[in-house]
């Protein structure tokens, strides 16, 4: 099972084939978001005014998130969520993640040979091979909005990840009217300042707030 919201997420992006259901900004930003949510729920960030700030420098004791804390806590100006998401768009953490997940037998590495008239191109695919890890992240956000029962502090954060990235639809299609359940998610996760700093973010670098 994936340890981190931002293992889960990445479970939620890939299909089966090992296609990603987002795009590629989409993915960054939510990664980024799911890794700071997790810093969050682990009571070591908060929100300070407008900016993001160290609650508990202690480690986690996940080198990923414990790389992310110490670079908040040496952080020469205060920066706000949505700078911090933006920001790690240029770090390797999602490929690092994704080579964890290859590791743990979670999803699987597939290299196609692609022939275009330039050249041979080369297209890395991600095929899901943890089942049980994905379908217990889908039911718990699906769950979360089309049953009376409380969902926890990770549901919803992940949820709020999923409404704001643009994975709605592939998570909730089966479920329902995926818009409805995407704005019910959102309005659940209204206070959720990490899942608004994601779509902030892609707003402003693809122009739009995504679906």
């Amino acid at each position: 099972m994936p340890e981190t919201l931002a293992e889960e997420l990445l479970l939620l992006a890939y299909d089966l084939r090992g296609k990603c259901r987002i795009g590629p900004v989409e993915l960054d930003c939510g990664v980024g978001g799911a890794m700071l949510s997790e810093l969050r729920l682990a009571g070591r960030l908060h929100l300070d005014g407008t900016v993001l700030a160290v609650a508990d420098a202690d480690p986690v004791g996940d080198p990923l998130l414990d790389g992310l804390l110490a670079d908040v806590a040496a952080s020469p100006r205060g920066r706000t969520p949505q700078e911090w998401v933006t920001r790690l768009r240029a770090t390797d953490h999602q490929r690092r993640l994704l080579a964890r997940l290859a590791d743990h037998g979670q999803i699987a590495v597939d290299r196609h040979r692609l022939h275009r008239t330039l050249g041979v191109l080369v297209e890395t695919r991600h095929p899901v091979r943890d089942i049980v890890g994905l379908w217990d992240a889908q039911q718990r956000v699906v769950a979360a909005v089309t049953t009376t029962a409380p969902a926890d502090a990770r549901t919803r954060a992940l949820g709020a990840l999923v409404a704001a990235t643009g994975l709605s639809k592939p998570v909730f299609a089966t479920s329902g009217n995926w818009r409805v359940l995407r704005d019910r998610m959102r309005a659940m996760t209204e206070d959720d300042w990490i899942a608004g700093a994601v779509r902030r973010a892609l707003a402003a670098e693809l122009g739009s707030v995504s679906a």
